[in-house]
């Protein structure tokens, strides 16, 4: 069973470990390199300073299996809502057993809004993993578009009708 579950500020340490290993497998197609103390900077503050922010741990059978955060990118401010997937992870472990996709579903039924999941054109992984979610979970009721300016791939869809 998957749970998502709001990250508090006493456990930002936990959040903070994780980006490391997000940084890691991430650093592939973003070539960032280790500081000096052998770590990725990573600053989460934002996340506990701002409530347009809002980051979740995957859990897995009681177990933390990774994490995602969705951004309010206006507010979250009627009539028009639009939320971001802004960072997404399973440990390596917990992947191609269906665990990012409940996570990724339980995160869209969270809100009733309008959705916008970006992934960068050298990630082939994650650009193949979210077509396929939202395909299927929209009934392919969803546009992408190619942003040059960012080198990203966007999909958006609502959940507001749903």
């Amino acid at each position: 069973m998957i749970k998502l579950i709001p990250v508090l500020e006493d456990r930002k340490e936990v959040l903070q470990n994780l980006y490391q290993l997000y940084h890691h497998d991430f650093s592939q197609f973003t070539e960032e390199d280790l500081n000096n103390f052998g770590l990725y900077e990573v600053n989460l503050e934002q996340y506990w300073q701002d409530p347009r922010w809002n980051p979740l741990f995957i859990y897995h059978d009681d177990k933390i299996v990774g994490f995602l955060v969705i951004l309010f990118e206006n507010h979250d401010v009627d009539p028009d809502p639009t939320h971001v997937i802004y960072d997404f992870m399973v440990l390596r472990k917990y992947r191609r057993h269906g665990i990012g996709r409940q996570a990724a579903i339980q995160a869209f039924d969270l809100y009733k809004a309008n959705w916008k999941i970006a992934q960068m054109n050298t990630n082939e992984p994650a650009i193949l993993f979210w077509r396929d979610v939202i395909s299927k979970y929209t009934s392919g009721n969803y546009t992408e578009l190619f942003r040059h300016d960012l080198k990203k791939y966007v999909q958006v869809f609502s959940t507001r009708d749903m």
